[in-house]
């Protein structure tokens, strides 16, 4: 979250009337973003002395995230056009803000709808295991249990099943969460 953090307070500082780069330079200083990205105000400390774009610093750093990429790419697209058509940098850093919120958002709900059919996934996968277990505590020893031939099929076929549930849950939820396609193409 530090990135919608980050644009927040650089919109604040737009609005009180720093430039860019000095809402920039300061919003990596405030503590929030500074105990989470503790390399951004050195890297935008950099860029600014060198006299470039504010959104060149934010270029992808290792100790990132696929996910804080992707919200650093929100940012930075939205400075690049205040800086190359004039836009508004507070409104724009302000709508960036806000839709990293909203992505954060939409994450957040994305997780909790998930976690149902996940917990599931362990739960019948954890159930097979307690058979034996509870053959233990009753005093039927695994020989017993699978002492014939017959009983040791059936356990392996249980096995088996129980690995094929799991691999079709995963491609299921793997369907689930990838991203919609929005480019028109009905593949």
């Amino acid at each position: 979250e530090w990135v919608a953090d980050f644009a927040e307070v650089v919109s604040v500082g737009l609005d009180a009337g720093l430039d860019l780069a000095s809402a920039a330079v300061t919003s990596a200083r405030s503590p929030g973003v500074a105990s989470r990205a503790p390399w951004l105000a050195e890297r935008l400390d950099g860029v600014v002395h060198r006299g470039l774009a504010v959104g060149v610093s934010l270029e992808p750093h290792e100790a990132l995230t696929q996910v804080q990429r992707g919200d650093l790419a929100v940012l930075t697209t939205a400075w690049r056009l205040a800086e190359e058509v004039g836009a508004a940098a507070s409104a724009v850093t302000t709508s960036a803000a806000r839709s990293i919120r909203d992505r954060q958002a939409a994450r957040q709900r994305l997780t909790a709808v998930v976690a149902g059919p996940r917990t599931s996934m362990w739960l019948l996968t954890a159930l097979p295991l307690v058979g034996p277990m509870a053959g233990a505590l009753v005093g039927i020893g695994p020989d017993r249990l699978y002492g014939s031939p017959a009983s040791r099929g059936v356990a392996l076929l249980g096995l088996l099943l129980t690995g094929l549930g799991w691999w079709w849950c995963r491609v299921l939820l793997r369907r689930a969460l990838r991203p919609a396609r929005t480019d028109g193409d009905p593949e």
